[in-house]
């Protein structure tokens, strides 16, 4: 029992109470050698689940395979678990393992699993369930072997897909563990914050860096798409990337310009240029902004689009005239 209290997940998990409950359900199921289904959006960090699992239970010795059904074609997908054979002589054929056979004593992590057919469905289910997987018509293929499976899907809506699938998931025996996204547990997202910021700094020998006020209420407000994983990214790179002690909002927005609307962008921009222009006692501000907007946006596009103006027309919403009296206006060389 002493053994099961002292599970613990990566920091980079959170350690919310959602996510405290979640450890809990791990460490009750970690030392059961029954199969589990793990479900959780993409960047949830579901292998991280399954490997803590792994390393807490009675198979903590053994292997811990990982395979990805949705990086393989489903025609070969079989072959990859159980292993395919090649004749290098009429009356020696050779086989070669597959991922079921190197799991063995150990822990075979199946990612994506229901990226399946019928045949592959049934296949799966007498694995988890019977630790055996069909070769060929007449042979069968056996593993000590503890499955895990995980998907980035609903476990509810695709069970009720179809057949197949829920076959996969009754063998499973309804032991399911869904990872919440970042957005779901907002309590975790400033932790989870500070853990990057200080792996960062100890990784890259930097000073201990702090965030701005601003930059904390962006990074709460923001959806997380990505969850972990996303987060991990954009607050290593803003470290990085920022001068000073101090991440402001700006540099976030520079570390991931994917991850800001269009509306935060011109915000960060703007402000920097404001700081500057107001030590002007007359600076037209506003029709110098909206005039440099402009002319930067059509040469993009025209750039884009190799100078077609037609293109670049229909892309920024104006008529091929109007787009010609403003070439000439700003003087765009295309």
């Amino acid at each position: 029992m002493s053994k099961i209290s002292t599970i613990s997940l990566p920091h980079i998990m959170g350690r919310s109470p959602t996510m405290l409950k979640i450890i809990e359900k791990i460490s009750r199921i970690a030392h059961q050698d029954i199969p589990v289904l793990i479900s959780g959006e993409h960047g949830t960090c579901k292998e991280l689940v399954a490997k803590a699992i792994h390393e807490n239970s009675p198979r903590q010795n053994g292997p811990f395979v990982s395979v990805n059904l949705a990086a393989i074609p489903i025609e070969l997908a079989a072959a990859e678990l159980v292993g395919s054979r090649e004749k290098v002589s009429v009356d020696e054929p050779h086989r070669h393992g597959g991922k079921i056979a190197e799991a063995d004593g150990g822990t075979l992590f199946v990612k994506e699993i229901f990226r399946s057919n019928s045949d592959l469905s049934d296949r799966l289910g007498n694995l988890i369930r019977d630790k055996e997987m069909r070769f060929n018509e007449r042979e069968t293929v056996r593993s000590d072997v503890r499955i895990i499976g995980a998907t980035s899907g609903n476990v509810d809506k695709l069970a009720g897909k179809g057949q197949p699938l829920s076959r996969v998931i009754k063998a499973c025996d309804g032991v399911h563990l869904r990872i919440p996204a970042l957005r779901e547990r907002k309590e975790d997202i400033l932790p989870l914050v500070q853990y990057c910021m200080d792996e960062a700094a100890a990784k890259f020998h930097m000073e201990q860096k702090e965030l701005s006020s601003e930059a904390r209420d962006y990074l709460l407000a923001y959806a997380w798409p990505g969850n972990m994983r996303e987060l991990e990214h954009l607050v290593t790179r803003a470290t990085i990337l920022s001068k000073g002690r101090r991440i402001e909002k700006r540099d976030l927005l520079m570390a991931d310009i994917g991850s800001c609307s269009v509306k935060d962008f011109f915000e960060e921009k703007l402000k920097r240029y404001l700081e500057e222009m107001m030590k002007l006692e007359s600076c037209n501000l506003y029709d110098t902004v909206l005039s440099e907007a402009e002319r930067s946006l059509i040469a993009i596009v025209l750039q884009r689009t190799g100078g077609n103006q037609l293109k670049a027309a229909k892309i920024l919403g104006i008529t091929r005239n109007t787009l010609r009296t403003k070439i000439k206006a700003y003087h765009i060389h295309h």
